[in-house]
């Protein structure tokens, strides 16, 4: 077997579309780093609107001698001038490669177009003299000997060996002699087999074999009895392989994101399993054995197909994670109260209409989230009695009132999420013991006031109320004055209290939406803001004192009735956005904009700016501001 070097590539010449097939693109991988130079765009040939030459289908397939079909998947490299080499400080029009939606640029463009041309240079030599192609090697790649890998395992008596993201297509049978590793990793490869030889490997611990091509394993890994965590995430299992039921020494087994459909009931067999993960596969239901598995602590199953729950669950009695969001789940069994030990119960966006009363019995759960099911109650007390739970998500659901179960269920909440239902009112002193409360959440309800104990939620940071129908903003809003974040977007408040002055830590007020004529002059107080978002109202103008706002970074200020900005303005040293977009009676800018020198973004679009010439703003922000510090009385400071 002869070898074939790959020649140098100096300077060479391109036809005007050089096609890359998709096999040429498995071997020669593009390159997925931005570069000013060079540039790649997937798309399909037919419809590549930048080429200069438009190819149909049916010529794309004439052109490579392929059916239609496979002619979808040919890259096209197109070049201007390709009568001149190419090199990496070319100046030329950036050289676009097309094959699907996304664009890419490469770092080092002349490396993928070395290969190619080195690839192509083995294909014509091979074929010319029969001699075998062989894979070049490039710097960029990494190669590994596998027979040298595993004489330094031998010889050194490594336990441990690491051959992750080393291109492996396959393992050869003299891995049988490192029988003395306890740990063995082969993670991002590119391996579909492994060989039966593996179950020599007695002493072996760990198996990392996530990221591969693995769609079965060999029987003989039922000889690695102290084997105690196997990981196959990212494979292409359509089932968990049977002999995996036979590794009974297995404690932790991560199967996720594979394509497996079943559970087999020799699933019991696995006596000392601890974590089983089994995420992102489509798994329609879990067998009754999985009851048997006493020593679970963790059993993860998002992202699947399942319809029930066995009510064997409840055997699992250590279990202190269960994890069942993202499926189709109707309901939950009772059994799932004799789970004490639960800590973490996921049961997010699944088709629930009810939650079991026996799981006030789990207190020790630290979080309940039910998130996008069909829940209009919980039984009455349940949040009470779990008391540890500092964080409630029960958005997305079809509530239309608090849960029952007084001041008492929210104890120990830190974050309370009722966004997305149809809640009308909050109840008087609901969070009247919410010590720890921060954040509340009632986001796209339909409340239409707010309670008149509001000022009495001292604790809280962040409030966010928008999309309601709410019209009035309370004056003991200033109560709170720990609050950060203040969130009243999309109602219909037409005025501040002058009290909102008094929130000295808010850092974000979000009023965008509403029906607002005008700002408190108070506003100026809140030394800390810096974002101030009043888009889409009515206002006519905004008050001098804006330029109190030293911190402020966003303002947002567009699609109103303004007719002038402030002089004030200018004094906002860290201001960088500015949106002012849709004010049909704004004709002037002041000149005193052009201090704000932190400034990167200003959207201007539909004002009539009558002061600024029309080719001044037709050229963008920048150029506004660079006229508005020649033309203005500040130009010899700037």
């Amino acid at each position: 077997m002869s070898r074939q070097r790959c020649p140098p590539l100096r300077a060479f010449s391109l036809d005007r579309f050089v096609q890359i097939t998709a096999a040429e693109q498995a071997e020669i991988p593009i390159p997925s780093r931005l570069s000013s130079t060079f540039s790649f765009q997937f798309g399909t040939t037919e419809k590549a609107p930048f080429l200069q030459r438009k190819f149909s289908r049916k010529k794309a397939s004439q052109e490579t001698n392929r059916s239609p079909r496979d002619a979808r998947r040919v890259m096209i490299l197109e070049r201007p001038g390709l009568d001149k080499p190419l090199h990496p400080g070319s100046k030329k029009r950036p050289t676009v490669v097309s094959i699907g939606g996304g664009r890419v640029r490469s770092k080092s463009p002349i490396s993928f177009l070395e290969k190619l041309y080195s690839l192509r240079h083995r294909r014509r030599n091979s074929a010319s003299n029969g001699t075998v192609e062989t894979p070049c090697s490039y710097p960029d790649e990494k190669r590994v000997d596998l027979q040298k890998e595993f004489q330094k395992c031998r010889d050194n008596q490594n336990t441990r060996l690491d051959l992750s993201s080393s291109d492996i297509t396959s393992i050869p049978p003299s891995i049988r002699e490192l029988v003395q590793l306890t740990e063995l990793f082969l993670y991002k490869n590119k391996l579909t087999t492994l060989p039966a030889e593996i179950g020599n490997l007695v002493s072996l611990r760990k198996l990392g074999l996530s990221e591969n091509y693995l769609t079965a394993l060999p029987d003989s890994l039922a000889a690695l009895v102290d084997l105690q965590a196997l990981d196959l995430r990212h494979n292409r299992l359509n089932e968990i392989p049977p002999v995996i039921y036979h590794i009974t020494s297995l404690e932790t087994l991560w199967l996720r994101y594979n394509r497996i459909t079943n559970v087999d009931e020799q699933i019991c067999l696995l006596k000392k399993l601890k974590m089983l993960d089994l995420r992102e596969n489509k798994i329609q239901a879990l067998p009754y054995s999985i009851g048997s598995l006493q020593c679970l602590l963790v059993l993860l199953c998002s992202y699947n197909h399942l319809r029930s729950v066995p009510c064997e669950i409840g055997q699992c009695a250590e279990l202190s994670q269960l994890d069942f969001q993202h499926n189709e789940l109707s309901e939950i069994p009772e059994s799932v109260g004799c789970l004490r030990n639960l800590t973490r119960l996921g049961l997010r966006y699944n088709k629930l209409t009810a939650i079991p009363a026996s799981l006030s019995n789990c207190t020790k759960l630290e979080e309940f989230n039910i998130e996008g099911n069909n829940l209009s109650y919980l039984p009455e007390g349940m949040l009470s009695r779990l008391s540890n739970v500092s964080t409630i998500n029960l958005s997305r659901n079809d509530f239309a009132a608090f849960p029952q179960g007084g001041p008492a269920q929210f104890t120990a909440s830190v974050a309370v999420n009722l966004e997305h239902n149809q809640i009308g009112k909050i109840p008087f002193g609901i969070f009247s013991r919410a010590k720890h409360l921060t954040t509340l959440n009632l986001k796209e309800n339909e409340l239409t006031a707010l309670p008149l104990d509001i000022g009495t939620w001292k604790g809280l940071v962040e409030l966010n109320l928008s999309t309601n129908q709410l019209r009035l903003l309370p004056d003991d809003i200033d109560k709170l004055q720990n609050l950060e974040i203040l969130i009243m977007s999309n109602n219909y408040i037409k005025r501040l209290p002058p009290s909102i002055g008094n929130l000295k830590k808010l850092r974000e007020l979000d009023l965008e939406e509403n029906e607002l004529e005008s700002l408190p002059n108070e506003i100026g107080f809140l030394l800390n803001l810096t974002k101030l978002l009043v888009q889409s109202n009515k206002l006519t103008s905004l008050p001098r004192t804006i330029g109190n706002l030293v911190s402020l970074k966003d303002l947002r200020a567009g699609e109103n009735n303004l007719t002038y900005l402030p002089e004030e303005i200018g004094t906002l040293e860290n201001l960088k956005s500015l949106y002012i977009n849709d004010n049909p009676s704004l004709h002037t800018l002041p000149y005193e904009l052009a201090l704000c020198g932190s400034l990167e973004i200003m959207s201007i679009e539909n004002c009539p700016l009558s002061q600024i010439p029309a080719e001044i703003t037709a050229g963008g922000p920048s150029l506004v501001i660079q006229f508005l510090k020649m033309q203005g009385p500040y130009r010899g400071n700037l």
